[in-house]
């Protein structure tokens, strides 16, 4: 404690697919505040494949920046000594390749689509799920032939209840035993067994002699229970061990941390953790969405109750493979103006090719907002299921009621204006009731959930300090009506007295002057028929605070729907980007 006490300086490398950032973090008077910032290719792959050439050169930005000296003599200078070196240096990481993944279970709406959500909150990307389910005879071979063509690196293997089913079970271990033994040493898989508990010394005697086998809590113990922290903690751990840990140059990065490597997405659902417990919103959630080149993460926190959810599309890495389960014309609904879809393909291959630029005319950027409305979107379909929500009482099928909203990653916050990325997330997310939406500008709260593991007080000023910017306070009333009928009617009464009554018409997007830092207090009265959080048709008096946009009413219903003509549909795009002063 004595040593943690005299940390005066923190530098963060936050190693993603495609940049390297550097953040120095410092003690100001009382609190910590971020100083300076760099940021470089990550240098992973060929030619350098090494992380830590990346991380040099952010270095060398920031030494320029600072007038300070970081690195001499081919390493970190620690501790800091007057303009010499920082305390302590922390990495997080997202750029190795996600472990690749076989699931086998048995019935697919109980234990295999618990294992799924077990994997979704980690770096996997999942091959093929095997499953006796439909089948009275046990296709033993076809497991066997495709576990071994895979040669994943983890298998994960449930089903059975606890004290249930137990023969079926132990065909998927034969079979996956047998595919084990056909493949070279270094190639066989893991097994981790999250199934019946009765079968652990029956799957280890098996399994064991052939290769490493992990077990842990079923995933789903009984019938109505769901238990998936254990099975995604151990693959997490996998992936550090098996992926960061050896990637080129973690172990230099390594030899300078003071903490392990830690996953990007862990790190930045810590931040996500500590808003909720700074909210008195007993029932409401948060919610923090990060959109990256190749992944896009979604962390929720409700009633103390973390989820963290990796999908494995992001903005630069993962829009064609998505065009080709969703189709190009998902993607086109969103393009304000006419495109074919041979050249919207054309900008997406480029993308991909040159996932370091950044889009440079409006084409190109309606066509990187498009993907970033359908990854958030996607993302939150994969979440949804594995949130229990506890008493919130958000409208069935819904995004529930969370407050504040987090929006980071280079996929929102590089847009040109702050109203493009608010209204990025509203039309990906379509929040529900009354959210404070939050832009993390610098992309730092990945930095902070890193710190937190160090220094907790320095991550928790850092955020009070003013890291994260507000884009204003957003009702999103939910209901049916004609366009153009009153939603709501409001009294703002703002801080010096002056008010204003304001109303809102359905269909619109409505902006209204709340300045950041300005508070105000709304007396809504919302439609009979629509709901703003409050219960329907129930208004109320309530504190808001401004932002980078203002106060916003998104009076556009959910779910959100676009118009099927195309000219018509394009007219309402181009009047929702104007009334958000995109």
């Amino acid at each position: 404690m004595a040593e943690a006490r005299t940390i005066e300086s923190i530098l963060i490398a936050d190693c993603g697919t495609v940049f390297t950032k550097l953040l120095l973090l410092e003690r100001v008077e009382d609190s910590y505040r971020f100083v300076a910032q760099a940021e470089t290719l990550t240098t992973m792959n060929p030619p350098w494949s090494d992380l830590g050439v990346g991380v040099v050169q952010a270095l060398e930005q920031l030494e320029h920046i600072t007038g300070r000296t970081l690195y001499t003599a081919g390493r970190l200078i620690t501790p800091q000594q007057g303009l010499e070196g920082v305390d302590a240096f922390v990495v997080t990481l997202s750029a190795s390749e996600p472990l690749s993944l076989v699931i086998a279970g048995l019935v697919r709406e109980m234990s295999l689509e618990s294992a799924r959500r077990a994997a979704a909150g980690t770096y996997t990307n999942i091959k093929a799920f095997l499953s006796r389910e439909g089948s009275l005879n046990s296709p033993q071979e076809t497991w066997s032939r495709t576990v071994r063509d895979l040669a994943p690196d983890v298998v994960l293997l449930v089903g059975g209840v606890d004290g249930g089913a137990r023969r079926p079970v132990m065909e998927l271990a034969d079979a996956i035993a047998l595919a084990a033994s056909m493949l070279e040493p270094d190639r066989r898989p893991t097994v981790l067994y999250a199934g019946n508990v009765e079968l652990r010394p029956q799957i280890t005697k098996l399994l064991g002699d052939i290769t490493h086998v992990e077990v842990v809590d079923n995933v789903h113990p009984t019938a109505d229970t769901e238990h998936l922290g254990p099975a995604q903690n151990a693959l997490e751990q996998m992936y550090i061990e098996e992926r960061m840990n050896t990637a080129p140059g973690a172990d230099t990065l390594m030899s300078w941390s003071r903490l392990p490597l830690l996953p990007t997405a862990t790190a930045f659902s810590r931040v996500v953790d500590y808003l909720c417990q700074r909210e008195t919103h007993a029932h409401r959630g948060v919610l923090g969405v990060d959109a990256g080149a190749a992944t896009t993460t979604v962390a929720a926190t409700f009633e103390g109750r973390s989820y963290v959810t990796i999908y494995e599309r992001g903005i630069a890495y993962g829009p064609l493979a998505w065009v080709k389960e969703h189709d190009v014309a998902a993607l086109l609904r969103w393009v304000p103006e006419e495109m074919e879809a041979e050249e919207l393909l054309t900008l997406l291959y480029n993308r991909e090719l040159r996932p370091w630029t950044a889009p440079q005319d409006p084409r190109e950027l309606w066509v990187e907002q498009a993907v970033a409305r359908e990854m958030l979107r996607s993302a939150l379909d994969v979440a949804l299921p594995t949130w229990d929500v506890g008493k919130n009482d958000a409208p069935a099928g819904m995004m529930p009621h969370v407050d504040p909203l987090l929006i980071s990653g280079g996929g929102l916050v590089h847009m040109p204006r702050p109203g493009q990325a608010l209204l990025i997330a509203l039309d990906g997310l379509q929040p529900t009731g009354i959210t404070t939406v939050l832009l993390d500008a610098n992309r730092a709260a990945p930095a902070l959930g890193a710190v937190a593991g160090l220094k907790p007080l320095a991550a928790a000023s850092a955020l009070e300090a003013g890291t994260l910017l507000s884009l204003g306070t957003v009702i999103s009333p939910v209901g049916k009506a004609r366009p153009g009928e009153t939603v709501l009617r409001m009294r703002i009464t703002y801080e010096d007295g002056g008010t204003l009554d304001v109303e809102a018409r359905y269909g619109d997007i409505e902006i209204w002057p709340l300045l950041p830092g300005q508070r105000a207090t709304l007396e809504i009265r919302p439609n009979r028929r629509f709901d703003v959080g409050l219960g329907p048709g129930r208004g109320g008096k309530v504190q808001v605070i401004g932002g980078l946009v203002g106060l916003v009413v998104d009076a556009r219903g959910r779910p959100l729907t676009l118009p099927d003509d195309p000219d018509q549909r394009r007219r309402t795009l181009h009047g929702w980007i104007w009334d958000v002063g995109g």
